[in-house]
């Protein structure tokens, strides 16, 4: 083994002197990487919690001599060829004891295994003892954040009274969020860590009454791995990943994008600390996971307040019930500072998981059951029919994993409380080093009811959907990436704002061409097509119309040194709803200067758009751990600066100041949201300490 690592790194000499020149490990373009990962944004959406759970992913490499075939699916870039490569390889020949072995694999070129680095690390050092490791971890940090608007909104003025004598709503708290987040871990041993945040408009008060206590989102974990026969102990906050997402899915759920191979699939994680600020979190309890070879068992008990309206029945005086579960997580006003907390959510259940000696097949099940300490009772609207109600509900189900050489087929089946039912299942496949494609075809019953399952699909909910979906990634040439799906989508029952059964489709096709290290272009035509209500004016009735949406975005990224990166973007939207006809775009530049102890990155962007439908969403840098994509509609331009400065080894600032200016507008927002005037600015300050 010293031998080979010797004759490996001695041939290898002039190639690891070119990576050092390109200081790959340090100068990982981590937005890049996230951005060809993240679902295509359409909504105004909070994708904070999937962004930090990428980021939690990937800034802990994986070991090379440790990793799963689940661990390097996770990655999301390397091919089913790739990965069986890199597992039968380490059969044959053993430990792998220099990432230049990894050129020798078949299918790893060097832009793959440049590509890899960053997220793998060797380790040849024997397993420490819990005692031992835990006085030298890998991660001891702390992190402090402050946000802010510095135009004053309409929640934050003083309130007026109406003309009927009422007191008009304000918000209770200051325009500031503040966050902090500590965390004490070392990868596949150990996590400890905690995250409190406070977001713009709630009050630091005490009120126990009002389930008020200092700041208001509290979120702690403690994990300990691969101790005795326990593979995971987890107690506080935790999410849960096994299957395709029917039953436990947390927010990893990558869906459609400019990867659009092997994010269809989701992967068995497991049982994971939650350190994310989004307040809709899963499971809060204990959850155990047991060290199996074959054989591998997993339970967990959670109970975890979450908010509500409760109401009155009117036919029961005495009996209360809640309309529905409120998860944006903010207590600004009375009617929010009253639901907060009221809604009691006791859940247990657990995952039996089973593979075969050569690890080519997997079958697991999944179970789980549910109560609430109020029945959940939805408004009765055409379009919610089969709409969970009730006090209780559990489900269940069979998933299962089998792998070829270079195919992976996956699937997994589930029934709820309700019998409705749900299928979700395809392939991911290399076809050739050239071509990759997969094929996943998806049907929840409109009543089938999952309350913590985030599977593949259009809806934001599991349940009256079915579909199909192509995938295809093809290297026609050297240096360029063309990557394509197709996705056909029905609705067998009413939507929201769909009063009939409806369909739609999604076309997506995207390049990328690598000219040389420094300079990459890429451009993406997408169309979808869905059913929804239309309003006429002429006609007393709703009736259901097409609404066509394309997109079109091209960029380019250029480095002119290893320290000094320039990008342009220009995207633009065409939207045909029942022939009435708009458009928009926006056009951003970008100056990115980085060195190790300080880096700056700016952007200048101008828009246009007919109508809110065209608005656009564009990807800006942002603070460490914060994903900002903000959507801009009308006329302005906008621009910011970020810079980041490195007072020592272990002492990290970060400062943001961003602004939008809109022209012929008085007034920014709606309700308690309203900036009177044509800007909006904000700034941002964090500060990391490495203990």
């Amino acid at each position: 083994m010293i031998i080979r690592a010797i004759l490996f790194s001695v041939l290898s000499l002039p190639f690891y002197y070119g990576w050092a020149q390109n200081e790959i490990t340090e100068n990982l373009n981590f937005e890049r990487v996230i951005e060809n990962l993240l679902p295509q944004q359409e909504f105004d959406l909070d994708y904070n919690d999937l962004y930090d759970r990428l980021f939690t992913l990937y800034s802990n490499p994986l070991d090379l001599n440790k990793v799963k075939r689940t661990d390097l699916q996770s990655l999301f870039f390397l091919t089913e060829e790739q990965i069986s490569g890199l597992l039968e390889y380490k059969e044959s020949y053993g430990k792998i004891l220099s990432y230049f072995e990894l050129l020798s694999i078949e299918g790893f070129e060097k832009e793959t295994v440049q590509r890899l680095i960053p997220f793998v690390i060797i380790d040849l050092n024997p397993v420490e003892s819990l005692k031992t490791s835990i006085s030298h971890p890998d991660n001891h940090e702390l992190f402090l954040r402050y946000q802010t608007t510095l135009e004053q909104k309409k929640g934050y003025t003083t309130a007026d009274t109406t003309s009927s004598g009422r007191v008009t709503s304000r918000y209770a708290g200051d325009p500031n969020r503040l966050y902090a987040r500590y965390l004490y871990s070392k990868s596949r041993q150990y996590s400890f860590g905690f995250t409190v945040e406070k977001d713009p408009g709630e009050r630091i008060t005490w009120d126990p009454q009002t389930s008020r206590y200092g700041l208001d989102y509290y979120s702690f974990h403690g994990m300990i791995e691969n101790r005795w026969i326990f593979k995971k102990i987890v107690i506080g906050d935790f999410s849960m990943d096994y299957g395709q997402g029917l039953i436990y899915g947390s927010g990893i759920r990558i869906g459609k994008g400019f990867e659009p191979v092997t994010t269809i699939r989701r992967n068995n994680l497991g049982i994971r600390p939650y350190r994310s600020v989004y307040e809709n979190k899963k499971f809060s309890g204990i959850a155990i996971s047991t060290m199996g070879k074959s054989l591998e068992f997993n339970v967990f008990y959670s109970y975890i307040n979450r908010d509500a309206i409760l109401r009155e029945d009117t036919i029961a005086v005495q009996d209360q019930f809640i309309s529905y579960i409120q998860t944006i997580g903010l207590h600004r006003t009375p009617s929010e500072i009253n639901a907060k907390h009221s809604l009691s959510d006791q859940s247990f259940g657990g995952n039996v998981n089973f593979k075969t000696g050569n690890r080519k097949m997997e079958i697991g099940l999944n179970g789980i059951y549910t109560k609430y300490n109020f029945p959940l009772l939805p408004n009765s609207r055409k379009y919610n029919q089969f709409e969970f109600r009730g006090l209780t509900n559990h489900l269940g189900g069979l998933y299962f994993n089998y792998y070829l050489k270079n195919a992976h087929v996956f699937g997994e089946m589930a029934a709820s409380k309700s019998k409705g039912k749900a299928i979700s299942t395809g392939i991911v496949a290399s076809l050739s080093s050239q071509i990759q494609a997969s094929i996943h075809y998806r049907n929840y019953d409109k009543n089938f009811h999952s309350f913590y399952g985030k599977a593949f699909g259009e809806n934001t909910k599991i349940g009256n959907e079915q579909g199909i979906y192509w995938g295809l990634r093809i290297l026609p040439i050297s240096k360029l990436v063309i990557t394509t799906y197709f996705d056909f989508f029905n609705f067998p029952w009413l939507k929201y704002q769909v009063d009939a059964p409806s369909q739609g489709k999604d076309f997506m096709i995207s390049g990328t061409y690598l000219v040389n290290q420094n300079l990459n272009f890429r451009f993406q035509y997408r169309n979808k097509t869905k059913e929804m209500n239309y309003k006429d004016e002429e006609l007393p009735y709703v009736r259901i119309e097409r609404k066509t949406t394309e997109r079109l975005l091209l960029d380019m990224d250029y480095a002119i040194n290893a320290n000094f990166s320039m990008k342009t973007r220009i995207q633009g939207s065409h939207v045909d709803f029942s022939s009435k006809m708009g458009t928009g775009f926006i056009l951003a530049q970008d100056i990115i200067y980085t060195q190790q102890k300080y880096s700056l990155s700016t952007r200048f962007a101008i828009f246009d758009t007919d109508n809110y439908d065209n608005r656009q969403f564009i990807y800006e840098r942002d603070l460490l751990y914060v994903y900002s994509i903000p959507s801009f509609y009308n006329q302005g331009v906008r621009y910011y600066i970020v810079g980041r400065y490195n007072l020592s080894k272990n002492v990290s600032f970060w400062i943001k100041f961003a602004q939008t200016k809109y022209y012929g507008t008085e007034t920014i927002g709606s309700g308690l949201e309203r900036i009177i005037g044509e800007t909006k600015s904000n700034l941002s300050f964090q500060f990391r300490l490495r203990l």
